[in-house]
């Protein structure tokens, strides 16, 4: 990641084009305000003039790293656009830039959105839990989100995914890792056929939304989004993002009062493994991408080596007592 310095000069030439300025722009404010490792997530305030006199407004850029988590931002674009169309709430995509040369990666600019992605209290998290059911209740087709992979059966909800993260891990690695084998076969052979197929977020729950008021202004991070069995984001949300916040049993108790949901144990058992299972494919990928120079960062190391083995040992477990 380039820093603050090397950034502001091409951005406020950026800027400058992308806004029409009569004078060249000028940013007053950059800063990262999240770390995540599949993309740097930038604060940008931007002073301009529009032929009106000067204004400032600020945006938020989502720039690659380097092909992390396998990932681009293309289908995220595509698809945060066909979302704020159909008013759920995510921020507005302003401008997809994919040419490398301007900052080194690819990345697109959203409108700043007012909230906090601290943790929420019980109300505001309960209205997340709504907003997510409504997410999975979309009719997708209609939301012009028919670009996305489509599963042909009810147990392609669970198969497609599968093979998704293999084919991340596979092209992320110089060799196979047997025990992510051997949890590809295993999540094949048990793969539980959806009762819906709905939108999937993939990396649902706390630090993942903002709010104000109680209220969800923006649901952010889709690059993982995906067409398939909403029971994955459940037991995402109460087995990783919100692990530390309650237990399962308190989970299961909230999905079921605000959005009707009820999780079965075969049901918590597959996904749990599924979760472990692409969190040690998506995250191996940071290896190749630091040993290859794509991004240096010593993090990249870290997730590939480390964090890699945590998803990976909590898989075996799962499998091996199933």
């Amino acid at each position: 990641m380039k820093s603050n310095a090397a950034l502001t000069p091409p951005l406020e030439r950026y800027f400058t084009g992308r806004l029409n300025s009569a004078v060249p722009a000028v940013l007053t404010r950059l800063r990262r305000i999240a770390v995540g490792h599949s993309r740097a997530m930038m604060l940008a305030s931007v002073r301009f003039d529009d032929g009106s006199g000067s204004r400032e407004r600020s945006f938020v850029l989502r720039i690659e790293q380097g092909g992390v988590f396998g990932t681009d931002s293309f289908d995220e674009v595509r698809l945060m656009r066909a979302l704020h169309t159909a008013g759920y709430p995510v921020a507005p995509v302003r401008w997809y830039e994919p040419d490398p040369a301007v900052l080194g990666n690819p990345f697109f600019v959203m409108d700043f959105v007012e909230g906090s992605a601290e943790v929420p209290d019980e109300a505001t998290l309960c209205e997340f839990l709504r907003v997510l059911h409504r997410q999975h209740e979309l009719d997708w087709r209609k939301a012009g989100l028919g670009f996305l992979a489509q599963p042909q059966s009810p147990r392609d909800g669970a198969v497609l995914q599968v093979e998704r993260w293999y084919r991340t891990y596979r092209q992320g690695t110089y060799l196979p890792i047997p025990l992510l084998e051997e949890g590809a076969a295993w999540l094949r052979r048990h793969a539980i056929p959806a009762e819906r197929i709905g939108l999937v977020h993939g990396d649902s729950g706390p630090s993942n939304f903002m709010f104000a008021d109680g209220k969800v202004t923006a649901v952010t991070d889709w690059e993982f989004a995906h067409l398939g069995d909403p029971i994955e984001d459940w037991v995402y949300m109460a087995t990783m993002r919100g692990a530390r916040m309650m237990d399962r049993d308190a989970w299961a108790r909230l999905f079921k009062d605000e959005a009707g949901v009820t999780v079965d144990e075969a049901q918590w058992t597959y996904w749990d493994a599924f979760n472990h299972f692409k969190g040690a494919c998506a995250n191996i990928t940071t290896l190749r991408v630091f040993s290859e120079g794509l991004n240096p960062a010593p993090n990249m190391a870290a997730i590939g080596t480390g964090l890699h083995l945590v998803f990976l040992q909590r898989l075996a477990e799962i499998v091996g007592a199933h």
